[in-house]
């Protein structure tokens, strides 16, 4: 897979300095109909980011940011934010 891939970040800043890790949901542009209709996406178009796609929810994974060189791009919206915390909690709880 070539270009770049994109992720919103989940997990607390300090976390993720401590462990070198983070806890992160993809993003993609594509499809998706099962779980965009049971509610597991997020999207960004029209949110304010310069980012598009929609944020998969639903695939909580670990990330190991140094060894893949991770760099921040932007920070969302709180409302991107919340409505993104709100759903992957859905997932967890």
């Amino acid at each position: 897979m070539k270009g770049d891939h994109y992720c919103f970040v989940v997990s607390p800043r300090t976390f993720n300095q401590a462990f070198s890790l983070a806890w992160v949901c993809p993003i993609s542009t594509g499809e998706a109909a099962g779980p965009r209709n049971a509610g597991f996406l997020v999207s960004l178009m029209g949110g304010g980011t310069g980012v598009t796609g929609s944020v998969h929810t639903h695939q909580l994974k670990a990330l190991d940011w140094a060894a893949r060189r991770a760099r921040r791009v932007e920070s969302a919206p709180a409302h991107i934010v919340g409505e993104v915390m709100g759903r992957v909690r859905r997932v967890i709880e």
